[in-house]
């Protein structure tokens, strides 16, 4: 059995999950790359590369704060890496994350400051940068959006890994739109090994703006961040197609999960598993791979109202 000798040790070469309880009818074969068996979230992996680059270089140091716009998990995976490498962590993030999530950073010690829901994380970016801006000399913004490094780790681990699970044989890949490192890196990587691989982006039908729509509301959390991200302006491999989610089938699909499958995930999980049902359904993809991903943990969103019913739960004396 390994040993681990710190929980860096523990990221990545996650298992993947024939899903085949969630779906009726389908001809395709839905895989999904279990990254919530990561320590902390599927964020783990780029978070760890670009923060090992930033301290090789002198850009990160026991005495820099590192700070940046999150949702949630990249939030979270910085947290763990400053308890780990010693670094203060500030995050800026949305008032609306679940408060499963403000917890975990405050655990870990993290500082937080907490921008207007409305903005979503575009607004949490603005004001992550302007804190950077006012205090240079003492921060170090990790810029998750734009940083090169994120789409990198995924390029050398996570396309590789789905690669050699399914012994190349992949039809196509179904990921949801954040940051688009995971997008960007898998779908670069498995483009390479077959170009015939058809690449899905997901993104919330309230806020379609990676479609080419406009910011809206929409509460499927680590999706959707509204704006379009530096990372995906640069892609060489935009989407084949994007599939747009309603909110009420993200928090479907998300129960479904749980009660079919025994796992609990997040809202962006569920959302990508039903696009990923869409795509399975089509005479095209009878008998073909498709591979989706469970990015996260759904105990950090237990906590948001209308995703579980409280359930037949009584007390005796």
């Amino acid at each position: 059995m390994r040993i681990a000798n710190d929980v860096t040790d523990l990221i990545g070469k996650t298992p993947l999950l024939h899903l085949g309880r969630v779906y009726d009818g389908v001809g395709g074969r839905v895989f999904a790359k279990l990254e919530n068996f990561n320590p902390m979230s599927n964020k783990d992996r780029p978070v760890l590369h670009m923060v090992r680059r930033a301290m090789a270089d002198g850009s990160i140091h026991q005495k820099t704060e590192v700070v940046e716009a999150s949702s949630g998990n990249t939030a979270i995976a910085i947290a763990t890496l400053g308890a780990v490498y010693g670094f203060p962590v500030r995050i800026f993030m949305s008032e609306v994350v679940s408060l499963e999530r403000k917890r975990a950073l405050a655990a870990f010690g993290a500082k937080i400051t907490l921008t207007p829901g409305r903005e979503y994380t575009r607004g949490a970016r603005e004001r992550a940068i302007a804190y950077c801006e006012a205090n240079p000399d003492t921060t170090f913004f990790l810029n998750q959006h734009g940083n090169s490094e994120n789409p990198r780790m995924h390029e050398l681990t996570t396309g590789p890994e789905l690669w050699k699970q399914l012994e190349g044989k992949i039809d196509a890949v179904v990921i949801a739109l954040g940051t688009c490192g995971t997008y960007e890196g898998v779908a670069k990587y498995l483009k390479r090994m077959n170009p015939r691989v058809h690449a899905v982006g997901v993104e919330p039908a309230g806020s379609p703006l990676y479609s080419g729509g406009r910011q809206g509301v929409h509460h499927i959390y680590g999706m959707g961040p509204g704006l379009v991200t530096e990372i995906f302006q640069r892609s060489e491999n935009k989407p084949d197609e994007i599939i747009l989610v309603e909110d009420g089938t993200a928090y479907e699909w998300t129960r479904r999960i749980a009660h079919k499958e025994g796992m609990l995930v997040g809202l962006t999980s569920g959302a990508v598993a039903w696009a990923a049902g869409q795509v399975a359904a089509r005479p095209e993809f009878v008998g073909k791979n498709i591979v989706t991903f469970f990015y996260d943990t759904g105990e950090r969103y237990l906590s948001i109202e209308g995703l579980y019913p409280q359930g037949d739960i009584q007390f005796v004396r």
